[in-house]
């Protein structure tokens, strides 16, 4: 799923605090050890396919690294749980823009200019916020971003992506670890499985002829089962 589009925090953090029973604020951070292996074997993957060009997107590293730099502060003072429960408000308009217009988002029109930096670079900050603070859901909103406004592939912005999340998380883990956070032993089981997955999604979608399409419909049902967990949308029936 991380791989794909993104989310796959939610299930990781779902099995730290309801199946394992650890704090949400010691999830949060374990769940870092996970997002790292499988972020940084995609991002090898991706860039022996020729799927991410860092030296392009060397700005918006550096805008999100900046960001997730404050974000991990925000985490190790406070609580998660409210940054988990408004987020999942942001996922309904998400969807909507999906879903409005599927063609923008699988074949973006590389004729238009771009956004102006002036937006995209305070956005491209605030998510890293929300990136080193959280995580789940970071990369969804950033794909939006990144193809919508800056007028990348899906593919090569999913790389991106990806690149950013290994960069960052090198230094989050450090933090979160100095900071004694990090159950170790849950992070580094969880952390084998999405290495394993990580490699697998992102040696598929790098050679699969119409990966952009396959990647907007899981990025689809990625978003609209999230939001079905997270509003419990079964009780209403």
């Amino acid at each position: 799923m991380n791989a794909m589009a993104g989310f796959g925090s939610i299930i990781t953090l779902a099995i730290y605090m309801d199946v394992l029973g650890i704090p949400g604020h010691l999830a949060n951070a374990t769940n870092r050890v996970n997002v790292l292996a499988s972020s940084s074997v995609s991002a090898l993957t991706f860039y022996k396919n020729g799927k991410i060009d860092l030296a392009k997107g060397k700005w918006i590293i550096l805008t999100v690294f900046l960001g997730a730099m404050v974000g991990v502060f925000l985490a190790t003072q406070l609580d998660a749980d409210g940054f988990k429960q408004a987020f999942k408000y942001l996922l309904i308009p998400i969807f909507i823009v999906l879903i409005l217009n599927p063609k923008k988002f699988i074949s973006p029109d590389m004729d238009k200019a771009i956004t102006s930096p002036w937006l995209t670079v305070p956005l491209y900050f605030l998510i890293g916020i929300y990136a080193g603070f959280i995580q789940a859901g970071f990369g969804v909103v950033f794909l939006l971003i990144v193809v919508m406004m800056s007028k990348y592939d899906l593919i090569y912005g999913n790389g991106l992506k990806i690149a950013i999340v290994a960069i960052y998380s090198v230094v989050i883990v450090v933090i979160f670890h100095l900071n004694g956070m990090i159950m170790w032993k849950a992070g580094a089981a969880l952390a084998v499985g999405q290495a394993i997955g990580g490699y697998l999604a992102s040696r598929n979608m790098s050679k699969w002829k119409g990966a952009n399409k396959w990647a907007y419909r899981g990025l689809i049902v990625i978003v609209l089962l999230v939001i079905i967990k997270n509003f419990e949308v079964w009780k209403w029936f």
